[in-house]
């Protein structure tokens, strides 16, 4: 799923510094000395050997030499760095050719009005050709840092700590309006308030800035902006400042268009008029119908209730303009008897609508609201849907219930909808508002299922039986300010996955300053991702940079025929390490190969050795700032991962936070993911922890492995890990393993500045990870009895 923002988050903020051109006679002969001591003897002695078999012979190891020199001369390239980081922290870079790199400098980026920088060279930890690890200097200020890597072939330059913006969210989606509000999300977005700003630039004049906004909140991952009331409406270039570097760090941000928000008729349909009555005794079924159909004549509206209690027998089909709201949640009761066959939803509509301000009662029920779907699929021009101060409370349990009826409705339940039961909100489309709403249903309480632009925010979440939430195959989700537990025994947690849906990926996922609590049911898991299969394991080569050529053929799965939005991972040979997107796929004139195309040029072009997987796209979840107690795992990247953020959480009598790459009915790998700052206060669990197998055990922080089923030893699943500054109180500790562990399936991994207390474990590598650094952690007592 590509973003409608002309956002491009892939280009890591780097700088080129000097990449010298074939007359730079310096480059020249260091290259050419390096090559020579590969070479040996060198063409000249060739020509004082008579014969041409012998020449043949003794060319045979030189060709062979110089193509091997040739990939030894290549130009280092810088494929990710870990942000943000802090004065004594350290900075894995990873790219490909880094073991050519023979020095760094780290210096600060100065502040407005601060002094010029000093670059300070700093020593290379760890280093081969896929990763190096340099530390940024103690005496700097926090602040943005430059570093510059050297090698015999020029010199590449990064920066840290600018913003990376995995997206930008309006009121309206992509766009915002004049009175409206924005987002940026993703990492170092706002580190000083006091200087941090939002520039917006007239595409038609593009000189100063229109306009200059500064943050209302925000934090390291995210940031709120209020659109002023009298801007113009166009198209406007972003420019954001996080607060530090001054002028000259400010990025690049995308584009937004300022629209006027749509105007909905303000026309009002009182139910009473229409034959509506409160009394709690009079079926309201036909009223509502008649309130409805009147609003959707009149093209749009509000039907409205007074305080009451409205009995309907039926479904309620809210059509497109048209709100449906109570006089206020607690005056307004819209409830349903036990119904023997319940429709497929108690309220439904298919596109720009809205159900405000009333309670809902139900028993026997299947879904509750549904939303953007026709025939049970997901309709592609659903949007503008908002459920707001709407409590539910839906039960198909309800009531003195005989053992044998009640199971008999278990199983009709699960027969209608395995595995969840029915939805109590299900969603799907662009714009989805749910807010500020109480919500108890008998199966899983919240599905959005290929939805953009989501906004969940301010609401209580209870699951029911077998039930959990689901973000689906859905781009660009604020998940934030909700209070999530199970209100059964059975009901479990959920997270966001590529599950149901027909789309290759789930992306651009916030879920921030949540509460999970109370989840016994299933894996209890309260936040993870989840989605098994891909769509291709072998070789690829690059037609050019954008382009790659495929020549096994791909395992069947039910995905897109074009591949859309799958992830392309690098996974062996020339190249490893790199990643893209999706963008389709075609076919050679003879059929004999399918090609890619890609959204982003490699840096490094893949060649015979090169092994690509095409997979399920999970990328850019920040998890941050939430409370987890009494769950199973409380957040984890499971499976196929990137650029995810676990950060700033806390954990009682939880299972901790992970990061997991393994094979998933497919190889899924887990790369470029950060665990920071995160606090587990109680570790003794019992039957939370990842293995269904352990009865209880410590809390943890892991970085695993699972290889088993893949087809080769080599493949390294789970790749540059930050695991820095959490805090495990007691009986919890941090385990870095893969499973087998005969080959290593983890690398790169940085351990620092956490603190571990009493604990049996406190911290735990197994033989299946390579090129892991510890640096400054503190593990205090180890529990021996």
């Amino acid at each position: 799923m590509t973003p409608d923002v002309k956002l491009d988050i892939y280009n890591i903020p780097m700088i080129v510094t000097a990449w010298p051109d074939d007359t730079n006679e310096t480059t020249k002969a260091a290259r050419q000395a390096r090559c020579d001591s590969r070479r040996g003897a060198g063409p000249r002695s060739l020509r004082r050997e008579p014969g041409l078999w012998r020449a043949f012979r003794r060319a045979l190891p030189l060709l062979v030499s110089i193509l091997a020199c040739n990939e030894v001369a290549a130009a280092p390239a810088i494929f990710w760095f870990n942000d943000p980081v802090g004065p004594d922290q350290t900075v894995l870079v990873t790219g490909a050719d880094l073991d050519q790199v023979s020095k760094v400098t780290v210096g600060r980026i100065p502040d407005s009005g601060g002094s010029p920088p000093e670059n300070k060279t700093v020593e290379i930890l760890q280093q081969d050709a896929q990763s190096l690890k340099v530390v940024v200097p103690a005496e700097f200020a926090p602040g943005i840092f430059a570093l510059e890597l050297s090698s015999p072939d020029g010199r590449i330059g990064i920066r840290a700590n600018l913003p990376t913006v995995y997206w930008i969210q309006g009121d309206l989606g992509t766009a915002a309006s004049p009175g409206g509000w924005l987002r940026a999300l993703g990492r170092n977005i706002l580190r000083r308030r006091d200087h941090a700003r939002l520039d917006l630039i007239d595409d038609r004049s593009p000189g100063n800035a229109v306009a200059s906004l500064r943050a209302s909140d925000g934090d390291l991952w995210q940031s709120h902006f209020a659109i002023p009331g009298d801007l113009a409406p166009g198209r406007y270039r972003l420019r954001l400042s996080n607060g530090d570097g001054g002028d000259s760090a400010t990025i690049d941000a995308g584009t937004l268009e300022i629209q006027p928000r749509r105007a909905f008729t303000a026309t009002s349909f009182d139910i009473r008029a229409y034959g509506g009555n409160g009394d709690g005794r009079s079926d309201n079924t036909m009223a509502m119908g008649r309130a409805l159909a009147a609003a959707a004549q009149a093209g749009g509206g509000t039907v409205y209730l007074p305080r009451g209690r409205y009995l309907v027998r039926g479904a309620i089909v809210v059509p497109p303009n048209v709100t449906l709201k109570g006089e206020a949640t607690h005056l307004v009761n819209l409830a349903w008897p036990d119904l023997a066959d319940p429709p497929e939803a108690l309220i439904s509509g298919t596109t720009h609508f809205a159900i405000e301000d009333l309670t809902i009662y139900a028993s026997n029920h299947r879904h509750v609201i549904l939303g953007g779907f026709s025939g049970g699929k997901p309709l592609q021009e659903a949007s503008d849907i908002a459920v707001r101060r709407v409590r539910i409370r839906a039960s198909a349990y309800r009531g003195l219930m005989d053992p044998e009826a009640t199971y008999r409705r278990m199983q009709d339940i699960e027969r209608q909808f395995p595995s969840t039961g029915p939805h109590t909100i299900r969603l799907s489309g662009r714009r989805l508002t749910v807010t500020d709403n109480d919500v108890l249903g008998s199966g899983s309480a919240l599905l959005l299922l290929d939805a953009s632009d989501a906004v969940i925010a301010s609401n209580i979440i209870a699951n029911g039986r077998y039930g959990w939430y689901s973000i689906t195959g859905s781009n660009r989700v604020i998940f934030e300010n909700n209070t999530v537990r199970a209100a059964d025994l059975q009901g479990t947690g959920g997270g966001i996955n590529t599950l149901f849906s027909t789309l290759n990926g789930s992306e651009n996922v916030f879920i921030g300053r949540n509460r999970f609590e109370g989840l016994y049911g299933a894996d209890r898991e309260a936040v993870t991702a989840d989605g098994p299969g891909g769509l291709y394991l072998g070789p690829a080569r690059s037609i050019d940079a954008r382009q790659l050529s495929l020549q096994n053929i791909p395992v069947p799965v039910p995905a897109r025929p074009d591949w859309a939005g799958a992830a392309i991972m690098v996974v062996g040979g020339r190249g490893v390490g790199q990643t893209a997107r999706v963008v389709g796929t075609a076919r050679s004139a003879d059929a004999s190969e399918r090609r890619l195309r890609l959204d982003r040029p490699l840096q490094v072009p893949l060649d015979q050795t090169s092994v690509i997987d095409v997979t399920l796209a999970r990328e850019n979840f920040l998890i941050v700032g939430n409370r987890f107690e009494d769950c199973g795992v409380a957040a984890q990247s499971y499976g196929t991962g990137l650029n995810h953020v676990i950060a700033d959480n806390i954990s009682i009598r939880t299972g901790g936070f992970f990061a997991i790459g393994l094979v998933y009915s497919h190889v899924q790998p887990g790369w470029q993911i950060q665990l920071l700052d995160n606090h587990i206060v109680e570790g003794n669990i019992y039957r939370a922890g990842t293995s269904r197998a352990v009865l209880s055990e410590e809390s943890a922080i892991g970085v695993h492995a699972y290889r088993i089923g893949a087809a080769s030893s080599e493949t390294v699943l789970t790749r540059a890990v930050i695991v820095r500054g959490n805090r495990l109180d007691e009986d919890a500790h941090l385990e870095i393993k893969s499973s087998p562990s005969i080959h290593p399936a983890v690398r790169d991994v940085v351990i620092e500045d956490n603190v571990v207390g009493a604990s049996r474990i406190g911290i735990h590598i197994d033989r299946g990870v390579t090129a892991i650094l510890q640096r400054n952690n503190l593990i205090e007592r180890r529990i021996t009895k």
